[in-house]
C-alpha cells in the first residue's frame, strides 16, 4: 500500500473565507487518500504561515523528515500554491524528494 504525506497550509485569513481553509483540504486530501487506496502516513499542517518562510514551516520539515526515514511514499496536497510559493525553495525541496523517489501530487 502507498503511504501517504498529506500537506496543508494556510497562510492568511482571506484564503480561510474563500473556502481554502485547513479543514477544507484535510477533507479533501483524506477523501482522494480513502478513494485511492492510500494509507495515509502522516497530517503535516502550516496554518498561518507564509509559502515563502521555507524556516518558519516546521510540518514541512518533518514531512521532509519523514521522507528521509521512509516512511513517506507520495505527498499529496490540494494546489500547487499550498506546496510553494518560491521557485528556490521548491527546487530544494524537490531535491531532497528527489533523492528518497518520493513524488508530489496536487489534487
Amino acid at each position: 500500500m502507498v503511504r501517504v504525506g498529506i500537506y496543508c497550509r494556510v497562510s492568511t485569513d482571506q484564503q480561510v473565507r474563500d473556502g481554502d481553509s485547513i479543514q477544507a483540504q484535510l477533507s479533501a486530501l483524506r477523501i482522494y487518500a480513502k478513494e485511492h487506496d492510500y494509507e495515509i502516513a502522516g497530517e503535516y499542517v502550516d496554518d498561518g504561515i507564509s509559502g515563502t518562510l521555507l524556516a518558519e514551516r516546521d510540518e514541512l520539515q518533518k514531512l521532509l523528515d519523514d521522507v528521509k526515514q521512509k516512511k513517506v511514499d507520495l505527498i499529496l496536497f490540494t494546489r500547487l500554491d499550498r506546496w510553494f510559493r518560491s521557485i528556490r525553495h521548491y527546487l530544494n525541496t524537490q531535491e531532497v524528494l528527489d533523492k528518497y523517489n518520493v513524488p508530489w501530487r496536487a489534487i
